[in-house]
């Protein structure tokens, strides 16, 4: 028998060539004491492997199935060469130790460990279906600011899971963030390989994680302590997380270098650039909280993920994105500039906080308590919703009031008419009658007359047709300070007044142009923009340098 060094697929005598690789084929003896693929069928602990799903620089994983009740799960497997190492045997136990410490269910559930006979180390975990985040990233480009915040949020509450347990991840990146999706097609990410997971509070001589002056990571995403090998800790993974933050806001990673030297340097040196200085699309409003996360000093990064995320989350609903409200966070200031097709229950607290429905869960008085109230995490802006529901409830009684009290006037005499005349004595209640405006007004004589009806309004906005001048590009980001109004060609509003507005216009590739507009009336502008020179552009994706260091 012969096997190709490459697929390992075995030959009969006589074959000299793989059919699938075209690697000369070589004999049995050559492999000896090398990592031989399992095989369908072969006994892992109490699963049996159905199929090989891939492999990396430190190990292969198969999917595998528990042969009595059915349940299907991943095995990983370290290879031969690292499982004779006993540091990297104990970053391997390290793994799926930091895992069930941890038990968060959006990190990966590890359920059993072991060694093969012939040495190697393995450990059982749950199978999950969907993709990783690079490959869903790779596939869609950058992600709109709603979506990213989707899938950040619950990976930023493991990560604090982790840190609340004395774990820091140290290799955060797209790769290590799985994608599942439920029947709706909600997504639900799941965090892995703690593989270089450094316990924090572990002081003993039994924990070898790490040599000091040892980097360990993947450098794109490396802070610049964990470049320098020593002092790391839970803040290295904020940094890494506003590294992933600003590649999938705009498709860019802040740092790339010719090789791992200048990279690294970079990431302990160079100032990030603003997301919103190389993808237009973004308002400058999220360039700050990401910034901070990018911090060289640790102490001036934000003190939890969660707490880094919940900043980001502030300044994308204040720049008018529909994204969920961190719990307690304030709701953001009414924004009066709206683009096309804009939704009013966006930028109205009161019409936001009303068109909010009963929570599935609720029942009873709790589900009515909701109804008025909104979302838990609506804070002002539902308080204004009531405020403007109680408006009407009052407006509306008052008008009741006021045709009884017209009913009553019509039949009954004034108070203290003269008995002669019919009229009560001089003791009846006063009348109420509907004042001017909708107010209740006591003894006073009801208005046998409508009031004027006052002049229509002038329109609150006005509309702003904005081409773009030949040679420009396609589509343009339209704002005014750091909220987007809409897109051009096309017509963006702008709140009426008499000051001038400042519109900033921009669009990848070009070179930014600013128009002032006065906005009392209906008005049309024309956008020049200007190709940016190669020099001009910002980097576009990573270099073919290696990214792992050292872990998996």
């Amino acid at each position: 028998m012969a096997t190709c060094p490459t697929c390992r697929k075995r030959f009969p005598g006589g074959t000299s060539v793989c059919d699938d690789d075209g690697e000369e084929l070589l004999p049995d003896e050559a492999f000896a004491g090398a990592d031989v693929d399992l095989q369908a069928g072969q006994a892992v602990g109490e699963y049996r492997v159905e199929a090989k799903l891939g492999e990396g620089g430190f190990g292969s994983v198969y999917r595998a199935v528990h042969p009595l009740i059915g349940k299907t799960a991943a095995v990983k497997v370290l290879n031969r060469q690292y499982s004779s190492n006993p540091q990297m045997v104990a970053r391997f136990i390290a793994e799926a130790r930091a895992v069930n410490q941890i038990r968060h269910r959006n990190i990966i559930d590890i359920f059993a460990f072991g060694a093969l006979e012939d040495g190697r180390q393995y450990f059982v975990m749950e199978l999950l279906e969907g993709k990783p985040l690079d490959v869903y990233l790779h596939e869609k480009g950058a992600l709109s600011p709603e979506e990213a915040i989707t899938i950040l949020r619950p990976v930023a509450r493991a990560l604090d899971a982790a840190h609340a347990n004395g774990i820091a991840h140290r290799d955060l990146k797209p790769e290590n963030i799985f994608l599942t999706f439920d029947e709706d097609g909600r997504v639900f990410p799941k965090l892995l390989d703690f593989g270089i997971a450094k316990l924090l509070a572990e002081t003993s001589g039994s924990g070898p994680k790490t040599r000091t002056g040892t980097p360990m990571g993947t450098p794109y995403y490396m802070s610049p302590e964990q470049c320098r090998g020593k002092n790391v800790d839970q803040r290295t993974d904020v940094y890494s997380f506003g590294i992933m933050t600003h590649r999938i806001l705009t498709g860019v990673l802040p740092f790339e270098g010719e090789d791992l030297i200048d990279l690294l340097l970079k990431q302990t040196a160079a100032k990030p650039p603003a997301m919103s200085s190389v993808a237009a699309a973004l308002p400058p409003a999220l360039d700050a909280p990401v910034l901070q996360m990018l911090e060289k000093d640790p102490a001036r990064r934000p003190s939890s993920v969660g707490a880094a995320l919940d900043a980001l989350a502030v300044a994308a609903r204040g720049a008018g994105f529909s994204v969920a409200a961190p719990a307690g966070a304030p709701a953001p200031a009414h924004v009066s500039f709206a683009p096309p097709g804009h939704d009013a229950a966006r930028s109205d607290p009161g019409a936001l906080a009303a068109a909010r429905t009963v929570d599935a869960s609720s029942s009873g008085n709790a589900g009515m308590a909701r109804t008025f109230h909104g979302s838990d995490s609506d804070g002002p802006r539902a308080a204004r919703g009531r405020g403007a529901l109680y408006a009407v409830l009052a407006l509306a009684l008052a008008v009741s009031a006021g045709a009884a009290a017209l009913a009553v006037r019509k039949d009954a005499p004034r108070a203290g008419a003269s008995p002669s005349s019919g009229g009560a004595t001089s003791d009846a209640s006063p009348a109420v009658a509907v004042a001017p405006g909708g107010a209740l007004a006591e003894g006073e004589p009801a208005r046998a007359h409508a009031a004027p009806p006052a002049p229509a309004p002038p329109a609150a906005d006005v509309d702003v047709q904005v081409s773009v001048a030949k040679g420009g590009p396609r589509e343009v980001a339209v704002y005014a300070g750091d909220t987007k109004l809409g897109t051009a060609p096309g017509t963006v509003k702008i709140a009426r007044g008499k000051d001038p507005v400042h519109l900033t216009l921009r669009a990848d590739g070009f070179k930014s142009d600013e128009i002032d507009v006065i906005p009392t009336e209906n008005t049309a502008v024309s956008a020049r923009l200007t190709k940016l020179t190669a020099s001009a552009r910002p980097r576009g994706a990573a270099s073919a340098l290696s990214k792992d260091l050292e872990g998996y």
